[in-house]
């Protein structure tokens, strides 16, 4: 899978990350175990997803977006009163429309280009963030990807 997430009881926040081709029914089966994650969201509500190494493979559409809308429909109580930070820079139009998305349910989100201001908006430290990040499961090579 090109996506990997870890929810940081400790610090109050959900890390996610994006690595290499991700397709839309990565996209949807990550946010359905995320939402089905019973330590999900953390106590503080905060949440990063880290995009930057990412590429959207074509299913990524508005299609999409909206059956990723359904899913929150589904956890609206949950998602309110979130703060997302996504850091994209590729994949940076789309993470402005998947914000609009987010909005509908209350998260308060903003799209960065860089970590350091959206670790700030978040509340945290860098380094904090970083550690954190680095304790995410490894993401396995797609088939076809040399090891």
């Amino acid at each position: 899978m090109s996506i990997a997430y870890r929810i940081d009881k400790e610090i109050g926040l959900t890390l996610v990350r994006w690595d290499g081709t991700v397709t839309a029914t990565e996209f949807l089966a990550q946010i359905r175990s995320l939402t089905s994650d019973p330590n999900w969201p953390p106590p503080r509500r905060r949440h990063i997803a880290d995009t930057r190494n990412a590429r959207l493979d074509s299913s990524m559409d508005q299609a999409t977006l909206k059956q990723a809308a359904h899913i929150y429909a589904e956890h609206r109580d949950k998602i309110a009163n979130m703060r997302i930070a996504i850091i994209a820079t590729d994949t940076f139009k789309q993470a402005v429309a998947y914000e609009q998305v987010l909005l509908q349910y209350g998260a308060t989100t903003v799209v960065f280009n860089n970590i350091d201001p959206a670790v700030t908006w978040l509340g945290l430290a860098p380094d904090t963030v970083q550690s954190a990040f680095q304790q995410l499961p490894p993401l396995a090579p797609p088939p076809n990807r040399a090891r």
